[in-house]
């Protein structure tokens, strides 16, 4: 079998873990970040796209008799003022304003105001005009990280149940729909490199060294989704090109997706929020006009955009890809399946909103990103994954399909693994479940309902410029004529407003139970 991590090509390394795993949905990855954090001696690292000082780690019943407060600011200030030794640094993508109602007004405010001295929380714009830092990971100690698609910041915290109506399941007065995402966990050599690649981003981002430590190598106990075993892990990336200082582009998390899609001898599973990145539709064409075996591909993707500008920007160029993947399978053999799960709820579905990035192949790879699957995290944006490989299908592998996959459906692990463990034919079960409308898994509409109609079909463009293909692309069409006034006039807006509903507010934990 074709090797897919390969040092230098589709991975920076492939190391040994003497433990690593599955976090499956915010409640599992949240509660692993406030057990492990608890446990930091001298160093907490985190990294990502967007933090919320004020969302809770910890919901419901996990939250009774916490030891620490369960709010991420006031958690990591109590942890700081507990241990005199622990220096806790926090790097935040520094956003764009098209994401300003998206976001939490005067974060780094917050987190200086509320937190600790010695909780230095900094900006990132260290990228190309318009790309942003997407890579999320969080490292403890020596002792473990968390890397994958999963932000600590609002509007992210579930359940694997995903149910229609969660009483937890808010944000302020509002509640939010179902929420699924993925986080990778591991422990040894790996966890040092990730340290290294933080100390790089937090100089190349504030021109600082990170101070020097020597935080020490614990066993951290956590509670995980599953764990997974194989010979070794590899550390995967995407970073982009820069002109200062200047850097080589890195693909990695490109040329391991092109591997893994060509090697595929059985069954390709994705679960991505995306897939509008025209490069790996070509490679799934290649694949299935390549001829072998049937293939079964597993989509599961959002039910559709979540809004205008996700339509416009990526509903539109997905529906086109999907169209051609489903007539390319039709002829070729092949057998592809796109889905979405609901939840069940007194006025009907309730669709889940799939924010993982996930790629299995053959029972013998798993890899566990930030990266959607689109042209900006194949090599514009910061990204970053942990991968891994067996020379042949194992019982680890499988389980960490089939345990997904039964989530997604809302069946019992018994009968998944009876149903979907045996990954040929996997389409045609998953479409047979489908369809019985007994379960949570639904078949995709593939987004024809988000086709623009003649006109504005025509004046779309082949390549959506919110999701270039390269860096000049990008900064030709950037800035936008009305960002600067928009990040002038709205942002202040929304940061006086947030503050006075926040004095208006007793200042309160959320109820345990």
């Amino acid at each position: 079998m074709t090797q897919l991590l390969v040092p230098g090509l589709t991975c920076a390394d492939v190391l040994p873990a003497p433990r690593a795993g599955v976090l499956a949905d915010g409640r599992d990855f949240y509660r692993a970040v406030y057990d492990a954090a608890s446990r930091a001696e001298r160093s907490i690292l985190m990294t990502g796209w967007q933090f919320t000082s004020s969302v809770h780690l910890l919901y419901g019943e996990d939250a009774q008799g916490a030891a620490h407060p369960t709010r991420l600011v006031d958690f990591l200030r109590d942890l700081c003022e507990r241990n005199p030794a622990l220096e806790i640094h926090i790097l935040a993508w520094d956003a764009s304003a098209v994401f300003t109602f998206e976001r939490e007004p005067l974060q780094r405010f917050f987190f200086q105001i509320r937190g600790h001295r010695r909780v230095h929380y900094r900006m990132d714009n260290a990228h190309p005009f318009g790309a942003s830092h997407h890579q999320k990971f969080v490292v403890i100690d020596r002792s473990i990280a968390f890397v994958g698609g999963m932000d600590l910041t609002n509007s992210r915290w579930d359940d694997r149940a995903h149910e229609a109506e969660q009483p937890l399941r808010r944000w302020g007065r509002r509640s939010y729909a179902p929420y699924h995402d993925v986080q990778a966990y591991v422990t040894g050599e790996a966890v040092d490199v990730l340290r290294g690649w933080f100390a790089d981003r937090w100089r190349l981002a504030t021109g600082h060294e990170l101070p020097a430590m020597d935080p020490p190598r614990r066993e951290v106990p956590i509670r995980p989704s599953f764990e997974v075993t194989a010979p070794g892990v590899g550390l995967t990336r995407t970073l982009p090109r820069v002109k200062r200082p200047p850097t080589a582009c890195i693909q990695e998390i490109y040329e391991l997706h092109l591997r893994a899609i060509a090697a595929a001898e059985t069954c390709i599973y994705i679960e991505n929020q995306y897939f509008s990145c025209d490069e790996l539709e070509d490679a799934f064409v290649r694949r299935m006009e390549a001829g072998g075996p049937p293939l079964d591909i597993v989509l599961v993707l959002p039910e559709k955009s979540a809004g205008w500008k996700e339509r416009i920007s990526i509903g539109a160029y997905q529906q086109r890809i999907l169209a051609r993947l489903g007539e390319v399978a039709a002829r070729t053999g092949h057998r592809l399946g796109v889905y979405y799960s609901a939840a069940r709820g007194p006025r009907g579905d309730v669709p889940v909103f799939i924010h993982a990035k996930l790629l299995a192949v053959d029972d013998r790879f798993l890899l566990v990103s930030s990266a959607n699957l689109n042209n900006r995290s194949m090599g514009f944006d910061t990204e970053l994954g942990l991968a891994w490989e067996a020379p042949e299908p194992t019982a680890s592998l499988r389980h960490a399909r089939v345990d997904l996959l039964a989530e997604h459906c809302g069946l019992a692990p018994a009968h998944a693994r009876e149903l979907l463990g045996e990954p040929a034919g996997l389409v045609t079960r998953l479409d047979e479940l489908a369809r019985e409308g007994q379960h949570r898994l639904r078949i995709h509409r593939r987004n024809v309902d988000e086709q623009l109609g003649p006109i504005l079909s025509r004046l779309l463009p082949t390549e959506t410029p919110f999701d270039p293909d390269d860096t000049e692309s990008m900064e030709k069409m950037l800035p936008e004529p009305g960002a600067w006034l928009d990040q002038l006039i709205r942002a202040p807006i929304m940061m006086i407003s947030h503050a006075l509903r926040r004095l208006r507010q007793p200042r309160k934990l959320l109820p345990a139970g």
